[in-house]
This record gives structure tokens, sequence and C-alpha cells, in this order.
């Protein structure tokens, strides 16, 4: 065995020659099927393909009929090719940098007044940084937004201050830090490996996005705080009364750009940067607890899964999400073996971030490490007789967990008296929201029908039928029970998994994306397994295998069915394009109406792309139109709407006949044709005109 763990010489041979006869057919089929086995997503490209066949359609002539022009590596870099356009893009860059520095900076001063800084190397300070700041920056913008404080230039002028703070006291040069050390890896080849991934990941940031999430609520939330100039209770979106904490990177965004459009992609330009972050937590656990080499490749395998892709170029909220998970595995790691209560701060602080970008924090996140805070805290002050530090750590982590996710709670208490708004309506009611509309939520919202068929079929899902998985999870992450003296910590990593799937599988709804923080434990595991042996036979094979895997990874990446991957596009053609290939009726509207109308949008809640002065919705709030027009006649239901100064409705029935059917979420019955005819009879609305080419309609309110 060599000093760091993995099995070398004669009993590497033996262990090898055991692992080959038992777990390495197992490992190699599993991953052979993945690459062969049809990806379910495929079909919506009119085709049945899996990771084999795109791979083989990424160079010329594999597939026979299947030219250079027609390959996906060639097409991958025609939409790299536009170099013409990426000027568009400095801004964009520039402010996120700004926002960054500003972000960094903030982690710094943090970790001063925590006298933590000395025991940190530069890597470990730089990326735990950049998660405090955020939280920081987050509630401090929440603060300012209730107060309407927030301006362009009063923003611009918040972040600049604790830059110039961190660089007053750098100057002053009054600490001493540990030397950088150097690097134990091929940076070079690292780079290579990794580069293409990061550059398609950030220039896929600065693309509008096509979610519908993202355009209902992600986007769209801080887009109303920035043009009402506050952040204030929206009762119409019960989404953006979730804790907001990534949504501030897109106001923050808007603000330091000027703009809420292109503010947007400033925000979903951080929302990347936590992709590096989280590789370099990974890296870092894995080089802890395991070794160097470990580490390397534990990074590669995290940063080349096309997940961690897509969670970078939309502005979902797990790319942060799986940032915190990463840091609270490294820093629970640090402060489990020092005595130091500051550290059990940090964990608190990130557990409270990861439930402050989502819910499920508090039980992926808070629950589980503040088990562990108690447990370790105690059973040291039992050691060491000393019940003092015990309770300082336990406060520290408290106070934590209260500084990063408390605000949100505090705002929705405010706004409507529940905590933690719309969930627990059964404990804490809440204002805006009613029996009805909770049995409607849980019926989308709540834990699905257990059943072994199901659970299978989701551990397949995670195991890599998904489309957006990586085979090199699977194929290296179980070896890391092989690997000599990291074992106990695999089994804790492996714990930690199982634990977040069964989270994810007994409470949530199981939308995919709410699996997704296992992703940093997996990568971790993947690292150890990839180094459990030296021998020759083993780095033969472990080659073959990430060749394979991350040529599989990378061709599904440069494709459109990871996201959209117009990279280098003119962003003013795209600004206009995207809202037109999603919904060209509602483009169409937005275009051709008066420059002062203000549009009721009737069951159409995507968005963020429209330019008009709007009032709209999502499906589980009370439908606008209907809490106008209910208990009024038909004058005062008219009243109404010019008080609120609406002159057009814009109906979209192709989405309420989508939301009325059986399996769906269900629509208020008041809205039918019959109905806003009636409306027209009695002087409400002028006669309906269908917008070309789909069934929506739009009136004039006379």
């Amino acid at each position: 065995m060599s000093r760091d763990g993995a099995t070398n010489g004669r009993h590497g041979w033996i262990a090898a020659a055991l692992v080959v006869a038992v777990l390495l057919p197992l490992e190699i089929g599993w991953f052979a099927h993945t690459l062969i086995q049809y990806l379910p997503n495929s079909a919506a490209i009119g085709g049945r393909l899996s990771r084999g066949i795109l791979m083989m359609q990424a160079l010329p002539e594999i597939v026979p009929g299947n030219p250079w022009e027609k390959t996906h590596l060639r097409l991958a870099l025609r939409e790299l090719s536009h170099l013409e356009n990426l000027p568009q893009r400095i801004p964009i860059v520039a402010a996120a940098a700004f926002i960054a520095a500003a972000m960094l900076a903030a982690g710094h001063l943090a970790l001063r007044a925590l006298r933590l800084r000395p025991l940190l190397e530069p890597l470990e300070r730089n990326v735990l940084c950049f998660g405090i700041g955020a939280i920081f920056l987050a509630i401090t913008t929440l603060g300012a937004g209730r107060l309407g404080m927030l301006s362009t230039w009063g923003v611009r002028i918040g972040l600049l201050l604790p830059i110039l703070a961190e660089f007053a006291l750098r100057i002053a040069g009054r600490e001493r830090l540990p030397a950088i050390p150097r690097p134990t890896f091929p940076v070079v080849a690292f780079l290579l490996i990794v580069g293409p991934f990061l550059l398609v990941m950030a220039l896929g940031a600065m693309q509008p996005t096509i979610d519908f999430d993202c355009l209902e609520y992600h986007l769209q939330g801080p887009k109303e705080y920035y043009q009402n100039g506050r952040i204030t209770f929206l009762p119409h979106n019960v989404y953006t009364s979730m804790p907001f904490q990534v949504e501030m990177h897109h106001l923050l965004g808007m603000y330091t750009f000027g703009d809420w459009w292109y503010g947007g992609l400033v925000g979903q330009e951080l929302v990347m940067l936590h992709a590096p972050a989280t590789a370099a937590l990974v890296f870092l656990a894995a080089r802890r607890w395991g070794s160097a080499r470990a580490a390397w490749f534990a990074t590669v395998v995290y940063l080349s899964t096309p997940w961690v892709y897509r969670l970078a170029t939309f502005p979902y909220v797990e790319g942060p999400l799986c940032y915190y998970h990463a840091a609270l595995i490294w820093t629970c790691g640090r402060a489990w073996n020092a005595n130091r209560p500051a550290l059990w701060g940090v964990v608190g602080l990130m557990a409270g971030g990861a439930m402050a970008c989502k819910y499920p924090g508090l039980v992926t996140a808070v629950v589980p490490f503040g088990i562990l805070t108690i447990v370790r805290v105690f059973r040291r002050s039992a050691l060491e007789a000393k019940p003092l530090p015990a309770v300082a750590s336990l406060l520290a982590f408290a106070a934590g967990v209260t500084i990063a996710v408390g605000p949100w709670l505090v705002k929705n208490v405010v706004d409507t008296g529940n905590p933690v708004y719309p969930l627990a309506y059964k404990v804490f009611g809440g204002n805006y929201w009613s029996p009805a509309q909770e049995a409607k939520w849980h019926k989308v919202h709540g834990p699905r029908e257990i059943t072994a068929h199901a659970l299978v079929s989701s551990a397949l899902e995670v195991a890599g039928r998904s489309d957006w998985q990586s085979p090199l999870f699977t194929a290296l992450a179980p070896l890391a029970f092989l690997r000599k003296g990291t074992r106990r910590f695999a089994v804790l990593m492996f714990g930690y998994v199982l634990y977040l799937f069964a989270v994810w599988w007994l409470l949530t709804h199981r939308v995919d994306r709410f699996w997704l923080p296992l992703l940093p434990p997996l990568a971790i595991l993947a690292g150890l397994g990839a180094d459990w042996s030296r021998c020759l036979s083993w780095r033969i094979l472990l080659g073959g295998i990430m060749i394979v895997g991350l040529a599989s990874n990378a061709t599904y990446v440069s494709t459109g069915l990871a996201g959209p991957n117009e990279w280098t596009s003119d962003l003013v053609r795209q600004r206009v394009e995207i809202p037109r290939a999603l919904n060209p009726p509602l483009l169409m509207i937005d275009e051709q109406l008066p420059a002062d109308a203000k549009i009721l949008l009737v069951g159409q809640a995507s968005v963020f792309h429209m330019n008009h002065r709007i009032v709209y919705n999502t499906v589980f709030n009370v439908e606008t139109i209907e809490a106008l027009s209910k208990g009024r006649t038909p004058e005062e239901f008219h009243q109404a709407l010019v008080d609120r100064g609406i002159t057009h409705v814009y109906v979209d029935w192709s989405e309420i006949e989508r939301y009325r059917r059986p399996e769906n979420y269900g629509f208020t019955p008041l809205v039918t044709r019959r109905w806003l005819t009636g409306l027209v009879a009695s002087g409400v609305l002028k006669p309906g005109l269908r917008v070309w080419p789909g069934p929506q309609e739009i009136y004039e309110v006379r």
C-alpha cells in the first residue's frame, strides 16, 4: 500500500484479482449499459439516441453517411466560432466579476472577524469565502430592498465597500499566511480536460433562459423587485415567498448593470461560478481524506458531468445548493478535528446557506449536520471535561444557521404569518393561502406513492439512466470501499449519499433536480475509487474508463440535449428569437401593443422576457381575473380593471386546457369562452381577437 492509502505491490495484485473476479465485471457491465441505453429525453428531438450513438456521431463517417459538416464536433465548433459577438459579453462578465469580488471580499472580512484565515491555505480560504460572501450579500440585499434603499449607484458603491476594506487590510500586511503548496498533478493536462467544460459553462450561462420555472419566478421575481424599486410581498407569485438567496444574485446583477434583462444574465453567470467553486470543495475534501491523485480525479468527474453543465447554464438554485452541500462536507470535517467554535459557526452558516437556497436544505443540510454538531461537541466535551466549548460550538452552529436563513423566515412571518410559507400550512396557517390552495399544492409537490418499482426506477435514474448523469460515477464510486486507509470516510460519504437519496425519494415529489445535492459526495467517492490502486493493470483500465466517460460527457454537453448551445450568438438577436421560439403569440402581443398598454395575463406565467407592464399569477395563486370579478357586477368589474390600469386581457387557452387535464394542476372553472363572450356583451371588453397561430385571444378593455 502506498503512503496515501492506494493499494500497491503484491497485496495490490491480490486485491486486483479479487476485484476483477467480482466487482469490476459488474461495474464495467453497468458502465457499458449506460453507453448503450436509450436516453429518455432524446425522443424530444425526434429519435432514440444513446450516449454511444452520440459519441459515434461526434466524428465523421464512424456512422455511415455522417460527414464532417454534420458531426457534433463540427456543430459545436460552429457555435463557438462567432467571435465577433464576444464583445457583447464583456460587460456581463465585468459586472459578474465585480459582484463575485465583493462576495469574496465580504467572505474574507467574515473570516478575519472569526480569526480563521490563518488556519486555511489560499484555495481553502477563497472557495469558502465565496459562499460566505454570497450569504452576506444576499441578506444585505434583502434588508436594503425591504427598506426601498436599492438603487443602481447605491448597489455599485455598496459592492465596492467590502472590496476596498479587504484591499486596505491586505495592504496593511499584518497577517502571515501559509505558502501555496506546489501542485501534485499536471495542471496543464487538467486544464486541457476540464477547460472546454468550463468554457461552455461560462458562455452557456450568458444565454437567455428557456426554462419555465426560471421565467416564472427565479428571474421574474427579481425583475419585479427591480422594477418596483423594493423587495415586497408578491401575492400573485407564491414562489417568490420561498428563500431567495440565489435570486439575489440576479437582483444585484440588474442593479449593477442597470438593466433587468442583461442583469439576469449577470446573475446566471454568478450561478455558473458555483460549479468550479463546488469542484474546488470536492477537490479539497478528496485530498484531505484521500490523496492528491483522488482529488484531481474527483474534480474532473464532477466538472465533466452534464448535470453540472446544465445547472451552470440555467438559473436554477441547485448549482449553489450543491456548493453548500460540498462546503458542509469539508467544513464539518475540519470542525470535527478542531476544537474551534468558530468553525462550527461556519458549518451552521453553510447549512443555513443551503436552506436559504431551497426549503429542502432543512432536511438535507441543517438537520443532519446539526445532529453531527451535537454528537461531536458533546463527545469532545465528555472526553475533555470542558462543557463550555461544547455550548459555544452549538450556539455558533445555531447562530450560523440563523444568520443565513433567518431573514428569509422573518420576511415570511411579516408577510404571511408563516415562516416557511406556503409549506406547513396545517401548522402555521398563512395569509393569502387557503385549504383549497394547500390541497392543490400538496397534490403536485407532495410525496409520491411508495412502490418497489418506483424505488428501482429512481435508483437506476441516479445510477446513470438520467440523460444528464455521468457514467463515471457508477464506474468509480463503488471502488472507494477498496481503498485502504479511507474506507471509514467512504462509508460516511456513501451513507450521506443514501440519506440524500432517501430524503428526495420519501419527502419530495421526485423531480430529478431535487436529488442533485448528492453529486458532490458521489464525486468524492469517485475520486477515491479511481485511486484505489496504483498497479499497472488498473491504471490502464482506469485510463480507458476515463477516456470513454469524458468523451461521452463532452459529446452530450456539446449538443442541444444538455441545453441551449448557441454559445457565441448575437445577444441582441437572441433577446427576440428566444421568446419567439418559446411562445410566439406572447411575443406578438408584446411587440404589437402600444407601449403604454398594461396586460392582464390569464393562464400564462412564463413572463420574464415581456417588456410591457403586466398583471399575472402563478397557477397556485388565486386567478387574478377571478379575484377582480368575484362578487362584482360587470360595471364594477370593468371599473376594477380600469383602476388597476389594465388595458388588455390576454387569454392563453392552450395553457388553460393543459392545466385542466386530469393529471395536471387544475384551473378555475370560471374562465370559459362563454363567460368572456358575456363580458363582451356587457360592455366590459371589446370583442376578442385570435392571436395567430394558436388558440390564444386578446381582448381590449373598453
